[in-house]
């Protein structure tokens, strides 16, 4: 029998959405930043932060999305609307992607 000291997954002091924010308002960070910091699998981050960026625009802020690019030919993903990361490059076909940066702008 196996016995672990954990009791259980760790108490989160703030929503998803709320770590979220404050993670966004030191500086810019990736979704896999983002998932490393608040605890949850990255693939959810793009979820949250569309829902996030409606919070914000009620608020008067907006999230600013710096493009993914290529790190092969330097093509820039200006015009994706999806938050999550692109698999290859359109251009060259190459995996080798910077992912985007997300950050929390005033108005």
């Amino acid at each position: 029998m196996i016995v672990s000291d954990r009791s259980g997954p760790e108490e989160r002091q703030a929503t998803v959405r709320a770590a979220l924010r404050q993670a966004l308002q030191a500086g810019p960070r990736t979704a896999r930043e983002l998932s490393g910091t608040v605890g949850v699998p990255e693939k959810q981050v793009a979820a949250h932060l569309e829902h996030l960026a409606r919070s914000l625009k009620a608020a008067g802020e907006r999230l600013r999305v710096e493009p993914a690019r290529c790190l092969d030919c330097g093509f820039a993903f200006r015009k994706r609307d999806r938050l999550s990361r692109p698999s290859r490059c359109p251009v060259c076909r190459s995996e080798r992607l910077d992912a985007p940066r997300f950050a929390i702008e005033t108005r």
